[in-house]
């Protein structure tokens, strides 16, 4: 397809771009299929995809994924203990899938729920980012990047988490542009990694050790602080994806027991039955989207 590269400007041959990496998706695939975001009986083999980049950039953005992947994603996957060392690539990737996110949502017309004031920050974030990652902007300035590893939680605080809690923070993969009276950002999750990229956020000093810095830093286990609407923002998307879950169809809900029958060990050795087992601990059979 022939047309503008929505990062360089110049016109181009463009490629089919995923809007999550395709790494995600090849790691989900190992315990059991992808299911559609918005139609669980359907199976899907791939993410999103988008006529966005050519080539050249296409390139650009696959340098920062393969280090994302090699460096962090696969071993605090392995070890949600493993402390990581990052330098400059990883504020690179976090605006790369902060930026694809913002203009997949764009482009679908999802932003209706942005006021006035915020979608013009839309516009700003959107520009910067491309800009930085063009290294025309030694950074991207109040645009920040966070960036969150979840791990298995042990109970639910004060919060009333849906009894999905666990497999949505370390499984789940969506995407998400989010706003509020005080705050707007794109959401990427990545299996257990949340990206947050900041559009319009009034008090971004209430979020503690989720930065990603420009020249270097660490992801791993560490105290986070965070703001209390934030625990309410995933509780809200964990709830659609388990009210989601609840409407497969006895024919797909037969085929997930076929699939589980056919290689039990695959599924007692997944993360997905370890967060399931967490789940069933806190709130017992309610952890299951059908009783059988």
């Amino acid at each position: 397809m022939r047309g503008q590269c929505k990062l360089c400007l110049e016109q181009s041959d463009l490629q089919l771009s995923h809007i999550v990496p395709a790494f995600v998706f090849k790691w989900l695939k190992k315990d059991g299929h992808i299911r559609h975001a918005e139609n669980i009986d359907r199976r899907v083999q791939d993410g999103d995809k988008d006529y966005l980049l050519c080539a050249a950039c296409e390139q650009r953005l696959n340098s920062w994924e393969t280090q994302f992947a090699n460096n962090v994603f696969h071993p605090i996957n392995a070890d949600e203990r493993t402390l990581v060392r990052y330098d400059s690539w990883l504020l690179k990737f976090c605006v790369s899938i902060s930026w694809r996110a913002l203009v997949h949502i764009s482009n679908k017309a999802r932003l209706n729920h942005f006021s006035a004031s915020q979608s013009a920050h839309v516009e700003k974030a959107l520009d910067t980012w491309r800009k930085y990652m063009m290294d025309e902007l030694p950074h991207p300035g109040k645009y920040e990047q966070h960036l969150i590893p979840f791990s298995i939680i042990e109970n639910t605080g004060s919060f009333k988490f849906p009894p999905n809690i666990n497999r949505y923070l370390l499984r789940n993969v969506e995407l998400d542009a989010a706003a509020g009276s005080e705050s707007a950002f794109v959401y990427s999750k990545l299996g257990r990694f949340g990206i947050f990229g900041f559009i319009d956020v009034v008090r971004p000093k209430e979020w503690k050790g989720t930065k990603i810095h420009v020249r270097n830093g660490a992801v791993g286990p560490r105290t986070y602080e965070l703001p209390r609407s934030l625990g309410t923002y995933l509780s809200d998307r964990a709830t659609k994806a388990w009210d989601l879950m609840k409407t497969m169809s006895e024919n797909q809900q037969r085929k997930v027991d076929g699939t589980i029958e056919a290689n039990p060990e695959r599924f007692l050795n997944s993360e997905v039955f370890q967060a399931m087992q967490q789940d069933i601990k806190m709130f017992g059979e309610q952890a299951f989207a059908r009783k059988k």
